[in-house]
């Protein structure tokens, strides 16, 4: 009694089968890219200060202090309060510069704060400035966009349209009609280099001429036309779509 049924479903399996060359025939697949470019309109860095004593709370009080040191510096040059965060605390023994005979120095503590740059011409003042204090360290600076996942939508959109334009115009070079769209496929989205050099605890030398540097086996187009020591990084944003449409 099973034998139609089992017969009945093989022959529809073999239908299917047979159907799919042809409908990968009918159609025709695409790509669209594109490269968006805009000058970043935020920096930000981070800066770390270390405080010893000979308990820990002494040293966290003086870590402290020498934080607000240089924060009350960045706000006198038009930081905002808000643009400025906490990024790691560490507190514990001292043990790489203990004072001999002496228990001043046992204990440590180190403060990171990241800073914000939303108006980029006070980026050299606030290097300056940071350099000026007793801080350990000051990481690289990187450049981004306030409002990047604008720019990234725009990108995606005009990859889809290049896409389509595409599909366009072999259809039309080879005599046939684009149909409904099969399958859209979003690329990896790209991700813009960031980092530009590095800095130390001293404020970086102050070039005057547009250059380019390689970051990461890609060549960065420095731009210098904003006028400042530090010229602000060009990011670029890459979108990719694959586009499968159906051919009447």
């Amino acid at each position: 009694m099973n034998k139609p049924l089992i017969i009945t479903l093989l022959t529809v399996t073999q239908l299917l089968f047979a159907q799919q060359p042809d409908q990968r025939l009918n159609q025709i697949a695409v790509e669209g890219r594109v490269e968006l470019k805009q000058l970043a309109d935020q920096a930000s860095l981070s800066f770390s200060v270390k405080g010893v004593g000979p308990t820990l709370r002494q040293a966290v009080d003086n870590a402290d202090r020498s934080t607000k040191t240089v924060t009350n510096k960045l706000l006198s040059l038009g930081v905002k309060e808000g643009n400025l965060s906490t990024s790691s605390f560490y507190s514990g023994d001292n043990r790489g510069d203990k004072a001999f005979l002496s228990s001043s120095r046992d204990f440590q503590a180190q403060i990171t704060t990241v800073v914000t740059i939303d108006s980029l011409p006070l980026l050299e003042p606030i290097l300056f400035a940071i350099s000026e204090c007793e801080v350990q360290s000051v990481s690289q600076v990187t450049f981004s966009l306030r409002d990047e996942p604008s720019l990234r939508r725009k990108a995606r959109v005009e990859a889809a349209l290049k896409a389509r334009e595409k599909a366009d115009d072999l259809a039309k070079t080879l005599g046939v009609t684009l149909g409904r769209v099969i399958s859209i496929d979003e690329g990896q989205p790209s991700q813009p280099p960031q980092r530009l050099y590095g800095v130390s605890s001293y404020a970086m030398p102050f070039n005057n001429s547009t250059y380019n540097t390689v970051l990461a086996n890609e060549v960065v187009a420095v731009d210098a036309s904003i006028g400042y020591g530090f010229f602000a990084q060009t990011i670029s944003i890459v979108s990719q779509v694959y586009v499968t449409f159906e051919l009447k």
